[in-house]
């Protein structure tokens, strides 16, 4: 018998395709003042405290079990941070991901890429 050398495993067709990004970056527009449900990228203290990063962060503690347990798989991984993007832009008023332009001060839209990358 001849040994199959580096041969992809084969997909069953029961897993979910990876998610969609639906919210393309720069959505919406301009936003001068950020909702309680927006989800702000950036560091420092004034970012930490906003009610949505708090939030954010408790959706995320809430499924880190899941998410870093071994039996995990990558694909799963990825519709769990979607869930958490799903949750936040499901929201009332709607959360967004955003992110500050340093010469505008005005806040866009990140998009759900990278808002699954933080979450």
């Amino acid at each position: 018998k001849k040994k199959k050398k580096n041969m992809p495993k084969r997909k069953d067709n029961t897993s979910p395709p990876p998610p969609r990004d639906e919210i393309p970056p720069n959505h919406g527009g301009p936003v001068r003042t950020p909702n309680v449900n927006d989800v702000l990228s950036g560091r420092g203290g004034r970012i930490n405290a906003h009610p949505g990063n708090v939030q954010f962060r408790e959706i995320v503690d809430a499924l880190k079990h899941t998410y870093l347990s071994k039996s995990t798989k990558k694909l799963e991984k990825a519709h769990i941070a979607a869930r958490v993007v799903t949750q936040i832009r499901s929201m009332n008023p709607p959360g967004r991901f955003l992110k500050e332009d340093g010469k505008t001060g005005l806040w866009m839209d990140i998009g759900d890429a990278k808002a699954r990358k933080k979450a």
